[in-house]
């Protein structure tokens, strides 16, 4: 291994100087995880393009990380360094023509995961093993252009009724070419002349669903993407497509599906032979195929009769099968020893053993056991073993629930206890858990303008503001006061006042005319501007899965008639309320079902029920962890423009704004929701959020 690395380093040395770089990988970190895990933080000059190509080998297990057009400027003691840290052993730095590589030493193959925040990319390495490792051949993931005609689009699981999964693949169109085939443990999807965006070449994980399907693998091959499908236990699967989505159904088998299936498949591998006899004794040709094959073979003395066969170059154990099923013979093997008889005695004999069986079984000893639950609700899972259909208690097995501790105990023999303990194992893990973050904004704007005028004629003594005030002017007469300015203004045009704001106003004596008779003039003006900005951010956790509601608001009582003639008081809710179902994709991303509410009172009323403002959003929406995302807004803008005028005077160019009022009126209103979803994981007694930004390097 050091001479590999060392001729590695030498390569780099004389073609580091060929490449353009853009891009200086500086420091390399390694920290500890809970649970055994470790992550190691490479550190660069700016964010990376494009996430590092990679791939794997088993013996000795090692991982290998190609950043490409990066040169190297860490110091020379993070170059090379033994870890011994979870299942990291040590890690080598080199550069290697247009690139650096990482190459991780580990002490077993184990799953990984990576992702970039800013211009630190982190790569988390699991603690436990992973048997898609340790049983698939090397992984290569590459960043090379691909030129084919279709392309995966998206990718998403979801669990199915009877304990089922199904794969969605959404594709670019629907004449893309498929070969599906089953290998084992697998299922092997290939999507000819077809490519796949790098964010979605991964290796997903959702054994969580608690379906046959354990792990799902994208990777591009040339100029096909091959999807691997690794399932445990005997499953069966349907393949379809509609439009453009292609379907993959796994679902778990039953015992009779099982039989079928291996009926089905059944597969001859004994060393070929020829048999060509006429009349010969079943038990002859028996005999014959025992001394071929040196098997212990014991025959029952109801087998009788002759066969006439022609078998040219076969396996030994399909001639077998063709022979005793054309006579209505059966076999059964028990260790090095074939027992041959009739299928009635067969079936009689494991009647027998079954009711023996059964007899044992009645006779076994009851135990009696409490199981404690610890994330789960204990009637649930009480409920799925006692069920009708498909119990995992014998005839005698009884199970109560304990609400108050939430633990079951179960009396039954102890091969059913210990059945129902590996359920329990399976099923009571505790479910992750969901940060809702809802961000909601209102901006009012509000913006008004009046411009008035009034004037009128009169002599200082004397007013000319009303029909009195005009008559006193043309008799000349004068009343015992001085008339007061405003009745001096007969036209009355002027700004109108607002809540809380007087217009501004300007007079002058504009001309006096003969006999001492002035001319008035004063102008009003009034600008009101207004800004105001509403912030409501509600939060919520729930798990996965599960609906959650939080609500802030009052409600509003009032009186309504009842069937009686009475009345009584009933509420009405003006809340902030926020609903939210969500469900963590396998890939980590989050779909959630939303509905958002702001109701606020209306100062209307209608036969006494008051009127609610409402605004409201519902939606379905997939969200990265931790990404903000708008969810919608409204922009709403009144504009209203009045003119008060005298008819024709009002009209006429220039001097018309003199017998004239004017006012404008503008209000905008703009309403954003914003949403943040974030997972949050219990590792031990830390509790961590994903999704946030980690400022490790300040």
């Amino acid at each position: 291994m050091r001479k590999i690395i060392a001729v590695l380093i030498l390569i780099s040395a004389s073609l580091s100087m060929a490449y353009p770089k853009d891009n200086s990988l500086i420091s390399v970190k390694v920290l500890p995880l809970p649970e055994n895990r470790v992550r190691i933080d490479f550190q660069f000059s700016k964010p990376l393009k494009q996430l590092p190509a990679s791939f794997i080998t088993q013996k000795p297990p090692r991982l290998v990380l190609d950043f490409i057009s990066t040169d190297m400027q860490i110091p020379s003691d993070q170059k090379t360094k033994t870890i011994q840290l979870g299942s990291l052993h040590s890690y080598n730095i080199v550069a290697v023509g247009d690139r650096v590589r990482a190459i991780l030493e580990l002490d077993r193959s184990v799953s990984y995961s990576g992702s970039t925040a800013g211009s630190v990319y982190s790569l988390v390495l699991n603690g436990k093993s992973n048997d898609l490792f340790e049983n698939s051949k090397e992984v290569f993931i590459t960043n090379q252009v691909v030129n084919a005609k279709h392309e995966i689009k998206r990718i998403d699981f979801r669990g199915i009724e009877k304990q089922g999964g199904r794969v969605l693949i959404d594709v670019s169109d629907t004449g893309i070419p498929i070969d599906v085939t089953q290998v084992g443990k697998e299922i092997v999807v290939n999507f000819l002349n077809t490519r796949i965006p790098l964010n979605l070449m991964k290796r997903y994980d959702v054994s969580d669903f608690h379906s046959p399907v354990q792990i799902i693998t994208m990777q591009q091959e040339g100029k096909k993407v091959r999807m691997t499908i690794l399932s445990k236990g005997d499953y069966g699967h349907f393949v379809y497509q509609v439009n453009k989505q292609f379907m993959v159904d796994v679902f778990p088998l039953t015992a009779e599906e099982i039989r079928q299936a291996k009926l089905k498949k059944q597969v001859f591998t004994g060393k070929r032979i020829s048999l060509n006899f006429q009349n010969i004794s079943i038990r002859a040709v028996l005999q014959l195929l025992a001394d071929f094959t040196g098997i212990n073979m014991v025959v029952s003395d109801k087998v009788q009769g002759d066969i006439t066969l022609r078998l040219n170059d076969i396996p030994w154990d399909q001639a077998l099968d063709i022979i005793l099923t054309t006579q209505g013979l059966d076999k059964r093997r028990k260790g090095n020893v074939m027992l041959i008889d009739t299928k009635a005695s067969m079936d009689k004999m494991e009647e027998e053993q079954l009711k023996s069986q059964q007899t044992i079984e009645k006779l076994e000893p009851i135990r009696s056991d409490l199981i404690q639950i610890n994330y789960a609700k204990a009637a649930d899972i009480a409920v799925l073993i006692k069920d009708k259909q498909n119990s995992l208690l014998s005839d005698r097995g009884k199970i109560s629930v304990d609400a108050r501790t939430n633990t079951i105990w179960i009396q039954d023999t102890g091969t059913k206890i210990e059945e129902v303990r590996e359920l329990i194992k399976q099923l009571d893990i505790p479910v992750k858990q969901v940060l809702i973050e809802a961000r909601i904004v209102e901006v009012t704007k509000d913006f008004s303008q009046d411009i008035g005028i009034r004037w009128g004629v009169s002599r200082p003594t004397h007013l000319s503001g009303t029909l009195e005030g005009a008559n006193e002017l043309a008799r000349g007469t004068a009343p015992a006061n001085v008339v007061p300015l405003e009745r001096r203004l007969n036209l009355d045009l002027a700004a109108a006042p607002l809540t809380g704001a007087t217009p501004a106003s300007v007079g002058i004596a504009l001309a006096k005319l003969n006999d001492n008779i002035l001319l008035d003039l004063e102008l009003s003006a009034l600008e009101s501007e207004g800004r105001a900005e509403l912030i409501s951010s509600p939060r919520l956790i729930t798990t996965n899965q599960q609906a959650a509601v939080i609500e802030s608001g009052e409600e509003i009582p009032y009186q309504e008639a009842t069937s009686s003639g009475a009345t009584a008081v009933a509420f009405k809710k003006a809340v902030l309320s926020l609903k939210v179902t969500p469900q963590i994709t396998p890939d980590g991303k989050i779909l959630m079902d939303l509905q958002i509410n702001q109701d606020t009172p209306s100062p209307q009323t209608f036969l006494g029920v008051p009127a609610i403002i409402t605004k409201e959003i519902q939606t379905n929406v997939l969200v990265n962890n931790g990404q903000t995302i708008v969810l919608g807004g409204i922009y709403k803008q009144d504009k209203n423009k009045v003119i008060n005028r005298i008819p024709f005077f009002g009209e006429l160019p220039v001097v018309g704004i003199l017998f004239s009022n004017r006012q404008i009126t503008l209000k905008n209103e703009e309403l954003l929701i914003f949403i943040t979803p974030r997972i949050i994981t219990n590792a031990l007694s830390i509790t961590t959020i994903e999704g946030r930004e980690k400022d490790v390097y300040k």
